[in-house]
């Protein structure tokens, strides 16, 4: 099983997830280009290096036809995966990702401006640490262990502040090619075992989530006929860290019962 993180985040987000899987599966997880600790070029983040890189990774660690799981823009990559490289998957799982459009959502210059990282390079840790606790306090228990996952995203400076490890103008880079992808178009090339699970929230539909359902409702009838799979499950996007055990047990179902 190969695990590709989301945009900004590093491997560690499946961190609480990995004592579950690697019960049944060897698990292979790594920090995609320009993230974590692996290198950092200025270009090539297109799907078409991304989708490249994680089929490195695949011959990398000698991983015969893997289940991709991939969160987020991770979903994403393992979409293009499933369409292009359908021989080289046994499957794919998308953890809220690779569902809707965000072309059809907003041009360009609105996506690029609504979504630039924070700017956090140079707060000081203690104030990271601080601001963490406050935004995932509705969702998450902010255990130490969670603070380490959240934190491997960043680089601790000399001076005691932060920094992150994914550039500002890679991560631009990356949004531009996410807005510029037609999950649909992709979604009607799957022909692999895939499973999409879609996060929704407790509350009335806010419009981006009403955007995903109307999505879903398209992917389903595009995949008609084909071992796709859709779940909903109630959770923040980042379900890897709100729901570890449970997001495990729904991969560990599918694989065993969908992939052969």
């Amino acid at each position: 099983m190969l695990l590709h993180h989301g945009l900004a985040s590093s491997q560690h987000i499946w961190d609480r997830m990995l004592s579950r899987l690697t019960r049944r599966f060897p698990v292979v997880t790594f920090d995609a280009r320009g993230h974590g600790r692996s290198g950092k070029p200025n270009r090539g983040y297109g799907f078409d290096h991304v989708v490249a890189d994680a089929l490195a990774v695949v011959r990398g660690t000698r991983m015969r036809h893997p289940v991709v799981v991939g969160h987020s823009w991770g979903a994403m990559v393992a979409l293009e995966l499933a369409a292009r490289r359908p021989r080289a998957l046994a499957g794919v799982v998308l953890v809220d990702g690779g569902v809707g459009s965000m072309r059809e959502a907003m041009d360009w210059p609105t996506a690029k401006e609504r979504l630039a990282p924070p700017h956090l390079a140079g707060m000081p840790l203690e104030e990271f640490r601080a601001l963490m606790r406050t935004m995932m306090a509705d969702f998450v228990d902010v255990t130490p262990e969670v603070e380490a996952q959240v934190l491997s995203v960043m680089r601790v400076r000399r001076d005691g502040t932060i920094a992150p490890r994914l550039a500002r103008s890679n991560h631009v880079r990356i949004l531009r090619a996410i807005w510029e992808q037609d999950p649909m178009a992709r979604w009607g090339q799957v022909r692999a075992p895939a499973l999409a699970i879609v996060a929704h929230g407790d509350g009335p539909d806010d419009e981006w989530e009403a955007r995903k359902r109307s999505s879903v409702r398209t992917i389903r009838a595009l995949t008609a006929g084909t071992p796709v799979t859709i779940e909903w499950m109630r959770g923040v996007h980042d379900l890897p860290l709100q729901h570890p055990e449970a997001l495990a047990r729904r991969i560990e179902r599918f694989v065993r019962t969908a992939v052969r």
